[in-house]
Parts: structure tokens; C-alpha cells; sequence
């Protein structure tokens, strides 16, 4: 099994002890590690193993091409690892991010929207795929990269093992279904975009996968857990997800 120490930091000290107020609920607060940057980061909470989902999921979501903050394995003071989500040099003040999502105009402050409906059909996509229920306004990041706005996607706490097995999709009622269809309202849906994504996830080699998983530490995901993870992306049962998926996005049922 390879190391997770490639990722592994120390952080050096607290910054913002709990939580921090552009964060979700599940978040510890904010560290500087020793590569001087700065990490908002996460332990498991209520009984779910957060820093597994949140590690795996923000893996498969750079491997498929929706931008995520950098992931860290962070070693705590007390000796505990966590996991870290890099902050975002420049990131935009969390009511800039919303006014750009639910602006139905071409252009939000000066800033061009572009490809917007794209990236938020990937994203709802993999959110669907990953049975995150959580996605919501909060939980995107942007930047204005030189006039253009670029928009990351964060927070998978509530996805993979919150709930696991999965059992179907997420309902009609949650958080990623509501606001995606207040997106979709103000967007549209790019059901090409969406169904790349989903090709994308079909791609992944079993082999990049386990991969994710070894550069975690142990103790992260539960043998269980981790042998009924990859047990479902061998026999085939991720690939009937992904058809219902593409199913779903035709029919309107998924939407």
C-alpha cells in the first residue's frame, strides 16, 4: 500500500478554532500547515468517516476534470490527522460567489459567466453520482482570474459514506436537488456536459481508485467500508449507476 505522506503536513497553529463562518458544519476550523499555507479542515463527525468521503471525492473530482481546492492529509498537534482543503489565494467574499450563481444575466459585476452552465450540469453530475446531498450556494468557491470568474466546487462531507450503502439517489427534497433546480432555472441544463462527466466516471480504472484510497491513512475508511467501495466498482455496480444516472438526465426524473 503506498504512503500518504506525499500529502502529509503538520499544522503549525490553529487560526480559526470552530467553525469558521464561510464554512460548512462539519468543518474544525482553519490551520497554517508547514508548507505555509493555509487549510480549512475537517475530522469525522456524527458516526461518518468525513475525511474519507471528503478525500476521495475531491480525488475523483480533479481526476475528472471539475476543479476542487487542493486536498491534504493534515497531522494535527495532538498527533490526530484531519483532512485539509487548501484556501484559495484570492478567493471571492461568499455573497460575490451567490450573486454569480443566481445572476440570470450574461455578466455578474463585470465578470463574464462563462461556461457556467456547463460546469454546474458537471458538477451536479458528480454530486448525483457521489449521493452528495449537501450541495448548496455555500459550497462553491470563486475567483476572478484575471476578468474571467472561476468557480470550484467544495464540501463532500455529505457524500459517499454519509450515507452508505447508497440506496437509489438523493431525494427531491435535498439540498443538492432543490438549489440545482434553482440553477437549472436560471441557466439551464447542459445534459452533453453532464453526461461527460458521467463518461468521465465510467473511465476511472479500479486501479486509480484503490490508488486514491492508499494515499489516505488506514485508519480513515473501515475495512468495510473500503472493500464494499471497490467491491462495487468491479462487479459493475457503479456502471448501473451511471446508466440510471444518463436515464435520469433524459427523462427528467433525475432533474
Amino acid at each position: 500500500m503506498s504512503s500518504p505522506q506525499q500529502f502529509q503536513l503538520f499544522a503549525r497553529k490553529a487560526i480559526i478554532e470552530f467553525p469558521p463562518k464561510q464554512q460548512s458544519a462539519d468543518s474544525l476550523g482553519e490551520v497554517e500547515a508547514d508548507d505555509n499555507c493555509l487549510y480549512y479542515v475537517k475530522g469525522d463527525a456524527h458516526g461518518r468517516s468525513v475525511r474519507a468521503s471528503e478525500w476521495i471525492c475531491t480525488q475523483i473530482a480533479e481526476a475528472i476534470g471539475i476543479a476542487a481546492p487542493a486536498p491534504a492529509v493534515i497531522e494535527l498537534q495532538d498527533g490526530s490527522t484531519v483532512f485539509g482543503s487548501r484556501r484559495i489565494a484570492g478567493v471571492a467574499d461568499a455573497a460575490i460567489t451567490t450573486a454569480y450563481l443566481t445572476s440570470s444575466s450574461a455578466s455578474n459585476a463585470g465578470i463574464p459567466a462563462q461556461g457556467l452552465k456547463s460546469l454546474l450540469s458537471k458538477i451536479y453530475a458528480l454530486d448525483m453520482f457521489l449521493n452528495n446531498t449537501d450541495r448548496h450556494l455555500g459550497n462553491y468557491l470563486s475567483v476572478d482570474d484575471n476578468g474571467v470568474r472561476r468557480l470550484y466546487a467544495f464540501d463532500f462531507s455529505r457524500a459517499l459514506f454519509w450515507e452508505w450503502p447508497w440506496v437509489g439517489y438523493p431525494s427531491a427534497d435535498v439540498h443538492t436537488r432543490t438549489w440545482g433546480s434553482v440553477l437549472r432555472r436560471l441557466h439551464g441544463f447542459d445534459i452533453v456536459a453532464a453526461n461527460s462527466t458521467i463518461s468521465g466516471l465510467g473511465a476511472l480504472a479500479p486501479a486509480a481508485v484503490e490508488g486514491f484510497i492508499n494515499q489516505m491513512p488506514e485508519d480513515w475508511i473501515s475495512i468495510g467500508q473500503r472493500s464494499q467501495f471497490m467491491a462495487a466498482w468491479t462487479d459493475g455496480a457503479f456502471q448501473v449507476r451511471l446508466d440510471g444516472l444518463r436515464k435520469g438526465f433524459t427523462d427528467g426524473s433525475l432533474l
